[in-house]
């Protein structure tokens, strides 16, 4: 064979494979065309699938956050409210309380109150050294021990004039505050009748004194 022929032959066989390499490429080609379309298509849905997931997600992630903070504006301002009653009630309640003390002591110092007051704790005082004076009275008169009944002459009573009884039972055990206590609650000439027996026995100056005050109201 001449190398005229052997030149024709290699390049017949260059022709084939060239077209079985243009075949080859066009088929792997037009393979990866088609793959690629796939894909892109599953990659397309299954980023619409994965968008719509998420924009679902993130909705209701916002609508639960707005819900919250709708929640919370309402404690906010209930609180606020309650807060500024509250604070409102507890200063009328101070300002009543002032009121209240500047209308007792007001009250307190009016002439007819002082004088009142004055009076009641002069009485309560005089009462009370009047009870302790016959009370050392009585201990020292029931200490004494006659030495001889005979010897010791007997203490008279002052002699008290016609008409001039006590008005009240058991009248010589009262004490001047018990008399004191009663002589308002007597007549007119209940409480004269008082006076005259008190002068002319033990002559206390409280139970005096209150009867005095008794008449002169009358």
């Amino acid at each position: 064979m001449s190398h005229t022929d052997q030149l024709v032959l290699s390049g017949r066989r260059l022709k084939r494979q060239s077209l079985l390499f243009i075949e080859q490429t066009q088929h792997s080609g037009g393979a990866f065309v088609s793959e690629a379309r796939a894909a892109t298509v599953a990659f397309g849905a299954e980023i619409s699938s994965a968008t719509q997931k998420l924009v679902r997600t993130t909705g209701r992630s916002a609508g639960t956050l707005q819900r919250a903070f709708h929640k919370e504006a309402l404690n906010w301002r209930n609180l606020v409210i309650r807060t500024r009653d509250a604070y409102l009630q507890a200063l009328k309640d101070q300002v009543s309380g002032v009121q209240d003390r500047a209308s007792s002591a007001k009250q307190a110092l009016r002439p007819a109150a002082l004088e009142t007051s004055v009076l009641r704790a002069t009485h309560d005082l005089l009462d009370g050294a009047q009870g302790v004076v016959d009370q050392r009275l009585r201990q020292a008169t029931g200490a004494r021990k006659p030495a001889s009944r005979t010897t010791i002459p007997t203490k008279r009573r002052p002699t008290k004039r016609k008409g001039s009884g006590a008005p009240i039972r058991d009248y010589d055990r009262l004490t001047a505050k018990d008399v004191v206590g009663r002589i308002q609650r007597l007549s007119q000439p209940q409480a004269t009748a008082l006076l005259d027996y008190e002068q002319a026995g033990k002559n206390r100056a409280t139970v005096i004194r209150a009867a005095k005050q008794r008449l002169a109201a009358s």
